[in-house]
């Protein structure tokens, strides 16, 4: 592996390899952006790479530490792992701060990488700060996360932050055409449904879950004006408890609902993305109309919002559903 085998973050990969070429390394690093979009691949790279015994801007993959690190043999690479829900005070003091004090095994750093690290508790975070404010000349951190808002200020003032962006859908369609041997069409059905994340376009392409759940929602469309009382209830009772499930559904149904108005207003099947249920979406179209279409992805959109917030999945999804049957 190495920097250039990385799918995307090209601006941010060229930062780093420049910090490394004028040796203007940070002690502390924030890697942030959504689930699979690259943030662990990235981060192992820069370490793996800072470490690298040829001290180049990019791995050599042979030398002792480039091998150790790839057998996950590196004394000098810390993952900090965490077995409860959040990330504890004691998970920093064992895993950190009594690393922390030992000097590199036989590289120039110790490097250590938190993933999830917006899962620190308070007193987890304030034991980490202590060891940011003074640390050694040896120590880096890097820290990954979906949402930094959860950290404090005080730790995101010693941090260089890279924002990893979601990867254009024409990006993910190409790497999966090459790496699966799929056509560009399906390629590009997986790359819209990953929503820029590179792991979970690899994710979905091999799960037949994935298919099984699509193939539902496009039921749940092409019923929805047929559903009564019992039915709708009953389609609540299957769906709710998952909230990954669930989130995939709702963005299925959108997509489903927005193929069936662009073909009701274009009657071009090249401008839908679900282009292999054509005549799923064809039926869709052509029993609403224009405005109960607009208003099914409307309300479809407001769904996947107050899903990011904790509230009553049972409430979002009842009133979704009388939206989606309204005339």
């Amino acid at each position: 592996m190495s920097f250039n085998k990385i799918l995307g973050h090209k601006e941010i990969i060229n930062y780093i390899q420049s910090s490394i070429k004028n040796n203007r390394i940070n002690h502390a690093y924030i890697l942030t952006g959504q689930d699979g979009v690259g943030k662990l691949t990235l981060a192992k790279e820069f370490a793996k790479t800072l470490n690298c015994e040829q001290h180049s801007t990019s791995c050599c993959d042979q030398c002792i530490s480039c091998k150790t690190f790839d057998s996950n043999n590196n004394p000098d690479i810390i993952y900090v792992t965490h077995e409860k829900k959040d990330i504890t005070v004691s998970d920093i003091r064992n895993q950190v701060i009594k690393n922390i004090t030992v000097k590199p095994y036989r590289n120039k750093y110790k490097i250590f990488i938190i993933d999830e690290a917006d899962k620190m508790n308070i007193q987890a975070q304030n034991a980490l700060l202590k060891t940011l404010e003074e640390p050694a000349d040896y120590a880096i951190f890097i820290l990954l996360c979906e949402n930094y808002n959860k950290l404090l200020v005080t730790i995101l003032s010693r941090c260089i932050m890279f924002k990893l962006r979601p990867l254009p859908h024409n990006l993910i369609q190409t790497y999966l055409n090459k790496t699966f041997n799929i056509d560009f069409e399906q390629a590009y059905l997986y790359s819209v449904y990953s929503q820029g994340s590179i792991g979970k376009a690899n994710q979905l392409i091999n799960s037949t879950e994935f298919r099984d759940v699509r193939d539902s929602a496009i039921n749940i469309a092409l019923n929805i004006d047929n559903l009564n009382l019992i039915d709708v209830y009953n389609t609540i009772d299957k769906i709710k408890e998952d909230k990954e499930t669930l989130k995939t559904i709702l963005d299925i149904l959108y997509l489903v609902f927005r193929d069936a108005l662009v073909y009701k207003e274009t009657e071009n099947p090249k401008n839908i993305i679900q282009r292999d249920k054509i005549t799923q979406t064809k039926q869709i179209a052509l029993k609403a109309t224009t405005t109960q279409l607009i208003n099914r992805c409307d309300a479809l959109s407001e769904a996947q919002n107050k899903l990011l917030f904790n509230i009553n999945t049972q409430l979002l999804l009842e009133t979704l559903f009388f939206k989606l049957k309204e005339k």
